[in-house]
């Protein structure tokens, strides 16, 4: 798998590895719902905060990738970093709102080129079955659809037909409001699925669309979830607590990993092109800082700013964590809708144009094959003429003649 192959490239990186692992450390630990435990993922996320911001403002300066730096150098700029950076909060704290929004857009981009590559690459297989071919990517195309619309109509209706209070003390009551957030991306869906077929009678068919609905469909389950775990109040001792910890945590994870794994395989030429002054360290860089930062916003513990005597550090007393999370969360969400039609949209028109190019492609070759070809004629009647003239005879044993005479000079 391309998953697993570009995953082995970053375990080859050491200094990958390392800020990989600091950075999964401080993300199992901070969410966890425990006050103490998550202040320790704090004091983990802050110095690594400091120090990723001055790698990827180093790498902007500097023409050299940053993973290629000596350990010696590295463990340099770990040391100088905080105090650099403290003389320029004010830069810090802009770039790392920057960071937060570049986040909504990198997770949403991943996720939904993800869905778009699976569905493509099912469909590519399909073409080893001719004789199947029509039936089976037709049946997974409109399958598909039909499965994603299904699925969407069981997670609103769910919580009514499944007694999850085995699992968590407070029942499950989805608003209102976010059920119609699974209304709305299936009506996008319908919407690229009448695309698609208009398209069909342009001799294009985007068999890779069912199962990229699937895929949509699935991955909006999760955000919702993410939503609705932080509106309900619940206490951190929990057992229901617990539970929304890992139903949360482990998709995170999967999703650095797949974002992180595509950055070093399928995307790094496309954004080596399209971020000419941005290196590809810079972006991994980038990606990583901005995940930590989605994270420390949410759980940092405001309140300390409270006897500041500066009066912007005071003022960071009144953020509310949870009024952080939600609105970090919606934004994912607005983010993954408009990407889902402009994305959907865009891979449509650009397959059928890969399918019109791979029809010229094919048109030329079968023309060239059925083309007279007059160098084979004229080779042939070389070929077939009087054997009594041995040209190649002649000419071979000049050659020799030749050849003999410069060995006697």
């Amino acid at each position: 798998m391309d998953i697993i192959d570009n995953l082995k490239k970053l375990g080859k990186n050491w200094r990958l590895t390392a800020l990989l692992v600091w950075m999964l450390v401080g993300i199992a630990i901070i969410p966890y719902p425990n006050r103490i435990v998550s202040i320790i993922g704090i004091l983990i996320f802050l110095p690594f905060l400091v120090f990723l911001m001055f790698l990827f403002l180093l790498s902007l300066i500097s023409k050299k990738d940053i993973f290629e730096y000596s350990p010696w150098k590295i463990i340099v700029f770990l040391l100088i970093s905080l105090p650099i950076m403290l003389f320029i909060s004010i830069i810090l704290i802009v770039l790392l709102a920057i960071s937060v929004v570049s986040y909504f857009f990198f997770t949403s981009w991943f996720i939904l080129y993800g869905c778009y590559l699976l569905g493509k690459n099912i469909d590519t297989k399909l073409y080893k079955t001719p004789k199947l071919r029509p039936f089976i990517r037709t049946l997974i195309f409109f399958g598909g659809l039909a499965a994603s619309l299904l699925f969407l109509y069981l997670f609103i209706i769910g919580p009514t037909l499944f007694d999850f209070s085995v699992i968590i003390e407070t029942p499950i009551d989805i608003p209102w409001y976010l059920n119609g957030i699974y209304i709305l991306v299936g009506g996008v869906l319908v919407g690229l699925a009448i695309v698609c077929i208009v398209y069909m009678f342009k001799k294009s068919f985007a068999g890779w669309f069912g199962t990229f609905a699937i895929l949509v469909s699935i991955y909006t389950l999760f955000l919702i979830l993410k939503i609705y775990l932080g509106i309900v109040d619940t206490e951190p001792d929990e057992i229901g607590s617990i539970w929304a910890y890992i139903a949360v945590i482990i998709p995170d994870l999967f999703i650095i990993f797949y974002s992180l794994s595509t950055l070093m395989g399928s995307q790094a030429e496309l954004l080596s092109k399209r971020f000419k002054r941005f290196g590809l360290d810079a972006v991994i860089i980038w990606l990583i800082l901005s995940k930590v930062t989605y994270e420390f916003i949410h759980y940092f513990p405001y309140d300390v700013f409270q006897e500041a005597k500066i009066p912007w550090l005071n003022a960071l007393s009144t953020l509310d964590n949870d009024l952080i999370n939600l609105v970090k969360n919606v934004a994912v969400l607005i983010f993954f809708i408009a990407l889902l039609v402009v994305i959907g949209i865009y891979e449509i028109n650009k397959y059928a144009k890969e399918q019109k190019q791979l029809k010229i492609e094919v048109d030329l070759d079968v023309k060239e094959l059925l083309a007279p070809q007059p160098i084979l004629e004229e080779k042939n009647e070389t070929e077939t003429s009087d054997p009594s003239e041995p040209i190649e005879d002649t000419e071979i044993y000049d050659k020799i003649d030749d050849d003999n005479e410069d060995e006697v000079f």
